[in-house]
């Protein structure tokens, strides 16, 4: 369990400074909109939230700064230290995981270990969450080889007939039921007949 670091919050003059320099530098401000966050800065400048000092303070810039702050937030959680900036763009896929630190840093530390030539990018982070986040969809089930094997059979026609077989299995399971045998067997001579109509 990590040891839990008291953070002080912030007097007036503190957050004003906090703030004019974010207003004068929105390029690189991360870890100043983190701070006005955690030490509740908007507090300390008679807000009654952040989200209203954020309203009142960067009128034209408020999308970007809940980009930087959840930013900063995944950083915070996969380097801890802060040892190195990493763009915010390889940043922002991680914010999909704000509710699970562990697998932000899993997911970062795949992303690290699995980067084409080494070269971390915003598509590759996005494509390691997305892995993380999205079952992975099934691959269709074939049940059965094409009867003769040399014959061409397409994926769709073979989807559909082993789709087929496991309906007749499952129907035959179930004892048949309101299907009489002679009626089952009509139906099937009539796919026989469809199937030789698609090769004429």
């Amino acid at each position: 369990m990590e040891n839990a670091i008291e953070i002080r919050p912030m007097i007036y003059k503190e957050a004003r400074e906090v703030v004019d320099k974010i207003n004068a530098n929105m390029n690189n401000v991360r870890y100043l909109v983190l701070d006005l966050y955690e030490r509740e800065g908007w507090s300390a400048l008679g807000y009654g939230s952040w989200r209203e000092c954020v309203t009142a303070e960067f009128k034209n810039s408020q999308a970007y700064l809940y980009r930087q702050l959840e930013a900063a937030q995944a950083e915070k959680v996969i380097s801890p230290i802060g040892e190195n900036e990493i763009p915010e763009s390889q940043l922002r896929p991680l914010t999909k995981l704000r509710d699970n630190p562990e697998q932000q840093r899993e997911a970062w530390q795949k992303a690290v270990e699995t980067a084409p030539d080494g070269k971390i990018t915003a598509a590759h982070v996005s494509k390691v969450v997305r892995e993380m986040t999205e079952p992975e969809k099934p691959k269709p089930y074939v049940l059965h080889k094409p009867i003769i094997e040399k014959e061409l059979v397409s994926e769709d026609f073979q989807l559909a007939y082993d789709n087929m077989i496991i309906e007749l299995k499952n129907c035959r399971a179930l004892k048949w039921k309101t299907t009489s045998y002679k009626a089952a067997l009509e139906m099937m001579k009539n796919l026989v007949i469809i199937t030789e109509q698609m090769g004429r």
